[in-house]
């Protein structure tokens, strides 16, 4: 899949959302009414996506992503990377 074609589906399965943590943030995000979570791991597969694991703001992430916006000090300079 093409960035192009990633990005294009990421914006027709998801809808912009806020997360609890970060209300201040809107995310692409899945939600029970979106298509992607309608859709079967077949037609997932047939389009080279992984279950959309990427489009729900895990509590980790909500967690450091508050860290982040709190105190920008800590990682002013560096790049942040969440792991799951």
């Amino acid at each position: 899949m093409t960035p192009e074609a990633a990005a294009a589906f990421v914006l027709r399965q998801t809808a912009i959302g806020r997360a609890p943590l970060v209300p201040e943030l809107a995310l692409h995000l899945a939600a029970e009414i979106t298509p992607i979570w309608q859709a079967t791991e077949a037609s997932l597969a047939r389009e080279g996506v992984d279950p959309p694991y990427w489009a729900f703001a895990w509590p980790g992430g909500q967690a450091l992503a508050r860290f982040v916006l709190d105190d920008p000090a800590q990682v002013a300079g560096r790049r942040v990377l969440d792991l799951a």
